[in-house]
């Protein structure tokens, strides 16, 4: 993500650690990173050049020995795209709360990330100015779309158990949601014709953590059937 601030042209981008890095795109120099979610990968990193250090533990890990790790497969945050409202500065992040026991095998086993309460997702919202939170929500489902914001003070963004939303991007609030026939899974866009604006939406479950993760910690929540559609929502006027 591209943004400016006066002479400032900053890049900001977040991984599968959940940590969002912030750095001067004209010279690379380190401005700052924020912590997402609950991450234990890192034992930390150097405020000044952000160089993380990696737990001893995972660097002398062996094949047949079990290790834990914060964030799981799906990562905290992961292929969904971040929305930067630019009228209000805020970066809207979909988030992934998850973690994995695992060996060099392959065998693996999710468990609940701690200081979550159960809650898959979460959608949070950061100042890019200097990283400050702004809001954020929780929920059972994980978040699979990236996130697509208007002008208008809307965000919309999918689930696993089929819910499509919009919140107001200025706290976060739910303001409407509907269920589609699958998991809401790929890249809301909107576009306008004839002087309306729509939102247009994907369904349809696909990739491996998505499918997995949410199979093992959500029981209440049924793998919904495979079909592919896209939808499309007309904004009031």
């Amino acid at each position: 993500m591209l943004v400016d601030h006066g002479g400032e042209k900053s890049l900001l981008t977040i991984g599968k650690a959940g940590i969002l890095w912030k750095l001067d795109r004209t010279t690379g120099k380190f401005l700052g990173a924020k912590q997402t979610v609950f991450q234990n990968v890192y034992a930390g990193f150097d405020e000044k050049t952000g160089k993380v250090v990696y737990r001893q533990d995972i660097k002398d890990q062996k094949v047949d020995q079990w290790l834990s790790s914060c964030p799981g497969p799906q990562g905290g945050h992961d292929w969904q795209a971040t929305s930067y409202h630019q009228p209000s500065d805020a970066l809207i992040i979909p988030l992934s709360q998850s973690c994995v026991f695992m060996l060099g095998n392959g065998s693996q086993t999710y468990f609940e990330m701690p200081g979550t309460d159960g809650n898959n997702g979460r959608l949070s919202a950061y100042r890019a100015r200097d990283l400050k939170p702004l809001w954020s929500f929780q929920q059972r489902s994980p978040f699979l779309t990236g996130v697509v914001s208007t002008k208008g003070n809307l965000a919309f963004v999918g689930d696993f158990d089929r819910v499509f939303r919009a919140v107001d991007t200025r706290n976060g609030k739910t303001l409407w949601t509907t269920r589609l026939g699958t998991t809401v899974q790929g890249y809301p866009i909107s576009f306008m014709v004839g002087g309306k604006q729509y939102i247009a939406v994907t369904t349809g479950l696909g990739g491996g953590s998505p499918q997995l993760k949410p199979s093992t910690l959500l029981r209440e929540v049924k793998r919904p059937p495979n079909g592919y559609n896209l939808f499309v929502f007309g904004l009031p006027d």
